[in-house]
């Protein structure tokens, strides 16, 4: 992956208390990203985030849905409408609002859209892999 001089390094590092010995990847924040960039577009396997600035909801969308993957997405707003336009909109196999991480228990579903997976983990949707729908239809009469 060439990064490019574009780019600007926003931060880095290691938390000062973490353990003796052991090898860190040192999580990379990037400034001055443009959308079309691979780290934008890309999964990257690794501790990267990247800051793309936009102007509107629109262009926000178009950036998020900017890729073949789609695994998890946050959005961040006090507007309650909005949160839902945007969890609407994106897709991802999940959406978190105004929080990120591991999504709830073994009930809630778990897996992307694109290149980011097929089908879902967790809960009742899982198990709709390893069934097939039959409709049967008889005549009483």
């Amino acid at each position: 992956l060439a990064l490019g001089a574009d780019l600007e390094m926003a931060a880095q590092g290691v938390l000062s208390d973490a353990p003796e010995g052991g090898n860190f990847v040192a999580p990379t924040l990037f400034a001055g990203v443009n959308a079309s960039h691979a780290l934008a577009r890309d999964e990257i396997f690794g501790p990267v985030q990247v800051i793309i600035p936009f102007e509107d909801e629109a262009e926000a969308v178009a950036i998020a849905n900017g890729t073949e993957y789609g695994l998890v997405a946050s959005v961040w707003t006090e507007n309650g409408a909005r949160q839902m336009r945007l969890a609407k909109a994106i897709r991802a196999g999940q959406v978190f609002l105004n929080n990120y991480g591991a999504g709830g228990g073994v009930e809630l579903p778990f897996g992307g859209v694109g290149k980011s997976g097929h089908g879902r983990e967790k809960g009742f949707e899982a198990l709709y892999g390893f069934t097939t729908l039959k409709t049967v239809a008889a005549f009483h009469g």
